[in-house]
């Protein structure tokens, strides 16, 4: 396919606006409390209003890309994304910002849907396995830069410099869309009808009953809301326990985004030597011994780096989750590929929501429900993955 490396870098910044959207602007909660003159856990809430309208776009925009095509789509959801995003910028109200946070999320989310939806169009699963990881590598950049660049544009510009870059990145998103991603929907023409009533509970039948889906999408739900429980108590974790500055807490976070790249690396190089069950259940299985031994770590007050270890290894076990997750959810289907992208996302968001729930009613001057919170995730993954192995060994001996 002609312009593959742009194409495959215009999905991985799209997959990047969402980390971006919720990490950016971090650094300038106390600022925005100020100036919205409101408490710090209103503009907090405005991070679960942005995964409600994540979530709840995906199931939009996935069956309508298969109706009308992947570039209208990318099209709108962009928009209005870039609307949306503007406006942030010219409210000084908390609950409008809520309301246009959701927005800004639901225009967003037409990006990942679509976008692996596209993938998915082009190629078999191995091949989109390693598309995935090129797009991790690429959009694992910005969990990174994010932390760091929130600070400097709140030291020199304010808050509301976060959300002028966003839409500017957005801008050039829409641009790079227009020049260079090609129409993938190639049924569009012969399937007008496709997201008709009786079809779409058809299609959504279908998906939700194929084992494969539902096996990757629950794994990958778990490394998911694992991963956002960890960024969304992080600055809690080294910041108010263990005191470290605003700049010690973004290299912390920056030295372990980095093992999201590492994993995304990996993945493709992995599966020239071992199979995609084998490397899910090593990484399961790795999450769950890191993700243990943190309670312990915790528990009995261990030096922080050691934690930071434990971190790193979870967070790596989660890197390599993501690829082979998402190609091994999508690839069973021949049609409905945007369908089955909606429901994938909509659930690893609805997941995130509730699990973040649960943490956030949980909280304390502990950082321990977030520790158990994603140490019985990884257990619940293990155990499916054990329950899947037991199972293929009886009907192999049969």
């Amino acid at each position: 396919m002609r312009n593959f490396s742009i194409v495959v870098f215009i999905l991985a910044l799209l997959n990047a606006l969402e980390s971006l959207s919720i990490d950016l602007y971090l650094p300038a909660f106390p600022s925005m409390a100020t100036i919205f003159n409101t408490e710090i856990g209103n503009i907090q809430i405005s991070i679960s209003t942005f995964f409600a309208g994540f979530a709840i776009g995906q199931l939009l925009w996935g069956p309508l890309s298969d109706k009308k095509g992947r570039k209208p789509i990318l099209y709108a959801g962009v928009i209005l994304f870039i609307i949306a995003t503007t406006a942030i910028i010219f409210t000084s109200n908390v609950y409008i910002l809520w309301i246009l946070r959701f927005i800004q999320a639901f225009g967003g989310s037409a990006g990942i849907v679509v976008g692996r939806a596209i993938v998915t169009d082009l190629y078999d699963r191995k091949k989109a396995v390693s598309i995935f990881s090129t797009q991790s590598q690429i959009s694992g950049i910005a969990p990174i830069l994010a932390p760091i660049i929130g600070s400097l544009l709140l030291k020199f510009w304010g808050w509301e410099s976060a959300f002028v870059v966003l839409s500017l990145l957005g801008a050039i998103s829409l641009l790079l869309i227009i020049k260079y991603i090609p129409e993938t929907n190639k049924k569009t023409a012969k399937n007008e009808n496709i997201v008709e009533e009786n079809i779409l509970k058809s299609q959504i039948k279908n998906i939700l009953g194929n084992r494969e889906f539902i096996k990757n999408t629950i794994i990958g739900s778990i490394a998911f809301a694992s991963l956002i429980v960890y960024i969304s108590n992080s600055p809690f974790l080294f910041m108010q326990i263990h005191g470290f500055s605003s700049e010690k807490y973004s290299l912390i976070f920056a030295f372990n985004s980095i093992a999201l790249i590492l994993a995304a690396y990996s993945t493709p190089k992995l599966l020239f030597r071992f199979g995609e069950h084998q490397i899910m259940s090593f990484a399961v299985i790795l999450l769950t011994i890191s993700t243990s031994l943190h309670i312990f770590a915790s528990y009995f007050q261990l030096s922080v780096i050691i934690e930071i270890i434990f971190l790193y290894l979870s967070i790596f076990s989660i890197g390599l989750l993501f690829p082979i997750t998402t190609a091994g959810a999508l690839s069973p289907f021949k049609e409905g590929k945007g369908v089955a992208s909606a429901l994938l996302g909509f659930l690893q968001l609805i997941t995130t929501f509730i699990i973040s729930a649960i943490v956030g009613l949980l909280e304390s001057d502990s950082a321990m429900p977030m520790i158990f919170a994603r140490a019985s995730l990884s257990i619940i993954a293990v155990s499916i993955i054990y329950f899947e192995f037991k199972k293929s060994k009886v009907l192999t001996e049969n």
